[in-house]
């Protein structure tokens, strides 16, 4: 039998590459949401919209006073919310921009003794918050941490919960932040969104800061979280939850 030549071998190991290439390439296009930039938009919002929504300003440290007022026990169902949860001690939860830090407290009461909260946010005097009621209930406990636009900075596979209240529809890139949260999610982890429900009038809340839950479920399924189930019986609030792929789905 004839042996191949050389320049025959090379050819099937470029064709070979390059359909690889091929391969990525069309995985990549597959994706529903991608980012556009915008000339004009509601002053809400930034200049910035990801799979068909414009991205809401962030919320400053200013408003530390709403996070922490009395009312909001009530009106936002908070200890309804932890309950929701079925958090359980040993857990490691993430409060991903966690604020001033009112629902990590509840939460790490409910993972003690030997469970942790980790609790991030992008904004310095937010986490000067977080670490104040840290040193009170036990940095063992409540661990505080800077987070970035694009990065949670959590180690990986640490959590077996993250949640984000109110803040997905802040992020300036949802994409790259929440493959990254998954990364810190164990796998078969939970991952939670809660959201102001969008187009409820009960709801006193600006429009741009509010999402539905089919909007939230394009997001998240487009980069591999896995649905579990919608909750809309808080006061204001969607909780929709979902899973980082398990070994098994690999």
């Amino acid at each position: 039998m004839q042996k191949p030549s050389f320049y025959l071998i090379a050819a099937l190991v470029f064709g070979f590459y390059l359909c690889v290439g091929q391969a990525e390439t069309i995985e990549a296009n597959n994706s529903r949401c991608r980012y556009e930039q915008l000339s004009a938009g509601h002053p809400d919002g930034i200049l910035k919209r990801y799979c068909g929504r414009q991205i809401a300003r962030i919320m400053g440290s200013e408003g530390a006073a709403w996070l922490e007022r009395p009312e909001r026990a009530t009106e936002e169902g908070l200890d309804q919310l932890i309950d929701k949860l079925q958090l359980r001690p040993g857990m490691k939860i993430g409060d991903i921009g966690a604020g001033t830090g009112r629902l990590s407290v509840l939460m790490t009461n409910r993972v003690r003794p030997t469970g942790q909260v980790w609790a991030v946010d992008i904004q310095p005097e937010m986490v000067a918050f977080l670490k104040a009621k840290a040193s009170k209930i036990g940095k063992e406990h409540l661990v505080v941490a800077l987070s970035s636009a694009t990065s949670p900075n959590i180690p990986p596979s640490t959590l077996d919960l993250a949640i984000m209240v109110d803040v997905y529809h802040e992020l300036e890139y949802p994409r790259e932040f929440l493959q990254n949260l998954m990364k810190s999610v164990k796998p078969g982890g939970q991952i939670v969104f809660v959201e102001y429900r969008a187009n409820d009038r009960k709801v006193p809340i600006k429009p741009l800061h509010t999402m539905t839950v089919d909007q939230v479920r394009k997001e998240a399924e487009d980069i591999g979280l896995r649905f579990d189930l919608a909750d809309s019986s808080l006061p204001w609030q969607h909780m929709i939850f979902f899973r980082t792929p398990d070994a098994s789905s690999k």
